[in-house]
């Protein structure tokens, strides 16, 4: 080969090599953003999950980003008619209360998922973290009622919970507390479609594949109400039995499936593959002096 073609390479490869070796850090650098954004939230979804839980003030709706953008303008206009101005505010993740009668017959499955974090145990395969393994993780559904509140204060969707796939496909009964009840929960939001989100399937009437805001308010019969969606949530005190559905505990349910051990773990891995570049391109440059 003559030494033209090989200095060609080596420019080829060098700058190869050069382009992935910006590309690594980048990405390194995010990651250590995100870490350092993920504790900011933490810390506060902490202080929020520690106060009082406070009384979800009537005829609650669900935030803004949740509504498609030509639908929120009159929204908010007839928000700001009814005095309730601060029905679309940022909840946060305060602790919430409220009580009503739940509407079974209106009921939705979604998923098939894996468990809340910490429903099922702390730690393994059932605890619905990363860390226990997703290939071993159960698989259920998580049930979405409708809760008909007192005082003509409108209706909340909640998340009651996850139940095991099993109980589906063995038509098994859970628990449906009737009469009037009081919950405590955060306040969730549903799911933006994404290119890639799969149609529901028709078959299936009562079952959704994701958190789909228009499928959830047309099956629950609450079109045009932009209710609050709630995740309701046990105490941490309170001892996990082995009836369903499984709710996460209250300090759980402000937890990120994506840690800030994992953040960090991916920022190591980039740079680590950007020194290595480095490196490699450093000797196609000196190769041959």
């Amino acid at each position: 080969m003559s030494a033209a073609a090989s200095g060609g390479i080596g420019k080829a490869g060098a700058a190869f090599f050069s382009s992935l070796c910006v590309s690594t850090f980048g990405l390194g650098c995010w990651q250590s953003i995100r870490y350092f954004e993920k504790i900011e939230q933490m810390e506060q979804r902490e202080k929020e999950l520690a106060m009082e839980p406070q009384e979800l003030e009537n005829n609650a709706k669900c935030s803004l980003e949740e509504i498609q953008p030509s639908d929120q303008q009159s929204v908010l206009e007839k928000s700001e008619k009814d005095g309730n101005n601060g029905a679309y505010g940022n909840r946060g993740h305060r602790p919430l209360v409220v009580s009503g009668k739940f509407r079974y017959e209106d009921e939705l499955l979604v998923g098939p998922r894996g468990p809340p974090l910490g429903a099922l145990s702390a730690t393994g395969p059932n605890s619905g973290r990363s860390g226990g393994g997703m290939a071993s993780s159960p698989q259920g559904y998580y049930l979405i009622t409708p809760l008909v509140r007192n005082k003509d204060n409108g209706t909340v969707l909640v998340n009651r919970g996850w139940v095991p796939r099993s109980y589906i496909q063995g038509k098994l009964p859970w628990r449906r507390p009737t009469g009037n009840v009081s919950i405590v929960g955060v306040a969730s939001k549903t799911e933006v479609p994404r290119f890639m989100s799969p149609p529901h399937n028709e078959k299936e009437p009562n079952q959704l594949l994701w958190m789909d805001r228009a499928a959830i308010e047309s099956k629950t019969k609450t079109d045009g109400q932009s209710p609050l969606l709630m995740t309701e949530t046990v105490g941490d005190n309170q001892k996990v039995d082995d009836m369903a559905p499984f709710k996460p505990s209250l300090s759980s349910a402000g937890e990120f499936k994506v840690t800030t051990t994992t953040h960090a773990g991916y920022a190591a891995t980039w740079f680590g593959l950007s020194g290595a570049g480095i490196i490699m391109t450093r000797k196609l440059i000196t190769r041959g002096r």
